[in-house]
């Protein structure tokens, strides 16, 4: 679906501007309704239907923000670790652990798993 966008319509009976929502055909089409494809026809204020937009597209809103590349520790830095820290830690990259292992295990499984990533 074309982005979508606020755009006026006309006017009201009082002279003040008419707002639609809907999205711009390409350069040179026309629809139906003109120049635009008319995605909510009610006849709204600026702010009215800028609100609404906001309500159809709150991911717009808002930009993604990337996922921050995790540091793979090494097996030394591991073993500093205590087994709680090791099992949040762990948990990060995607492993679950079993405290009640052994650190010794704990470690081992962690370094097998992150040599593979």
């Amino acid at each position: 679906m074309a982005k979508l966008e606020v755009f006026q319509n006309g006017n009201f009976s009082s002279g003040e501007p008419v707002y639609q929502i809907g999205s711009k055909y390409k350069d040179g089409e026309y629809g139906e309704y003109g120049e635009y494809d008319i995605v909510v026809f009610d006849p709204m204020t600026k702010s009215q239907a800028e609100k609404k937009l906001a309500e159809m597209q709150p991911a717009a809103a808002a930009p993604k923000k990337k996922a921050a590349k995790l540091k793979i520790p090494s097996k030394v830095e591991l073993e500093l670790l205590t087994k709680a820290e090791l099992e949040k830690e762990m948990r990060k990259h995607g492993l679950e652990l079993d405290r009640r292992e052994t650190k010794g295990a704990l470690i081992k499984q962690s370094a097998a798993f992150l040599k593979g990533k």
